[in-house]
C-alpha cells in the first residue's frame, strides 16, 4: 500500500468521486477507468463574464440554467438551540481528522454504525448562535451537514456529517485523476459557487483544505459559515472564488502530469483553468 495514501480509522474507503445532478445532488459513482486510457472531456465550456459562471455539463447531463434556487428542503437541519450535555457522553471520541480545526472522529456509543465529526469552539455562545444560524440559512448540499451542536462548560461542539479526506490528501498520494474525475471535483464546487452568488455571498477562501470528499465520493465544500456578503457589482472571478478553483484544477493535472508527463489532456480540459480565470 502507498505509504503516502491517507489512513483511515476505519475500513478505508477507495476514493471514486460521484457526478452531481443539476442540482448538485451526489448521483451514481463514477466507473473506474484505466489510468493510461485516453477519457474524452466530460465538459461543455461556453463564455462568461465575471458575474456569470462557466456551464459545465457533466456526463450525460443537461446544461445547468443560470438561475435562482431555492433551498434544498428535503436536507435536515440542526436545531438552533444547543443541547445542554457532554458531547462525549453520547459519542465516543476517536483521533484528531483535523488538529488546526480542533475536529474528531466520534462514534456514537448507542449505534456503532453512526460515525460523526465533532469539532470543538470556544467562542461566546452569541457567536455559535450566529454561526449556526448561517449554517443552517445556508443548507446545502455542496457543503457539509451541521447534524446537531452542543453546549457544555465553556466550549461549544458542532456535530458535523463525516468525510473521508481532503483535497490536500488527494493531491499528496499517488492516485492519478482522470477527466471524468476531475469534472466530478468541479461540478459540485461550481454548484455550491453559484448557490452562494444567488444568495449574494461569496466563500471567504477555497482551498485544498475545504475541499472534503465522503466516504461515498461525495464533494463537499467547507467553510460556508464564514462566507461573506457580496454586492453583485463586486462579483468577478476573484471574489467569488473561480480562480482558486481554476488554481485547484491546475494543480490536479499537475499531479498527473507528474506521473506521466504525457497525460493525455483533451483541449477542452487544457482550457478549462483559463474559462475559471476569465
Amino acid at each position: 500500500m502507498d505509504n503516502n495514501r491517507f489512513k483511515a480509522t476505519r475500513p478505508e474507503t477507495m476514493f471514486f468521486p460521484v457526478i452531481a445532478d443539476s442540482d448538485g445532488n451526489d448521483s451514481a459513482p463514477t466507473a473506474p477507468i484505466e489510468r493510461t486510457k485516453e477519457v474524452a472531456a466530460p465538459t461543455t465550456l461556453t463564455k462568461s463574464n465575471p458575474t456569470t459562471l462557466p456551464k459545465i455539463k457533466p456526463p450525460t447531463k443537461p446544461l445547468v440554467k443560470i438561475r435562482k434556487r431555492k433551498r434544498n428542503s428535503e436536507i435536515p437541519t440542526s436545531s438552533l438551540q444547543p443541547l445542554s450535555k457532554d458531547p462525549w457522553s453520547v459519542y465516543i471520541k476517536g483521533i484528531e481528522i483535523f488538529p488546526r480545526k480542533g475536529i474528531f472522529l466520534a462514534q456514537n456509543r448507542e449505534n456503532k454504525m453512526e460515525l460523526v465529526h465533532i469539532q470543538q469552539l470556544k467562542a461566546e455562545p452569541a457567536s455559535i448562535q450566529s454561526l449556526v444560524k448561517t449554517v443552517n440559512d445556508l443548507s446545502y448540499r455542496s457543503f457539509p451537514q451541521l447534524m446537531c451542536h452542543y453546549q457544555h462548560e465553556d466550549y461549544s461542539f458542532l456535530v458535523w456529517e463525516p468525510v473521508e479526506c481532503s483535497l490536500s490528501q488527494v493531491l499528496g498520494s499517488k492516485y492519478t485523476l482522470n477527466e471524468t474525475e476531475i469534472a466530478s471535483i468541479v461540478w459540485p464546487i461550481l454548484i455550491g459557487i453559484r448557490y452562494l452568488r444567488d444568495c449574494d455571498r461569496a466563500l471567504a477562501t477555497l482551498t485544498n483544505d475545504e475541499v472534503l470528499f465522503t466516504g461515498s465520493g461525495g464533494v463537499r465544500i467547507a467553510g460556508v459559515e464564514h462566507s461573506c456578503r457580496i454586492d453583485p457589482e463586486d462579483m468577478n472571478a476573484a471574489t467569488l472564488k473561480l480562480t482558486a478553483l481554476s488554481e485547484i484544477v491546475k494543480r490536479l493535472m499537475k499531479k498527473n502530469e507528474k506521473f506521466d508527463p504525457d497525460f493525455p489532456w483533451s483541449p477542452e480540459a487544457q482550457n478549462l483553468p483559463h474559462r475559471l480565470d476569465t
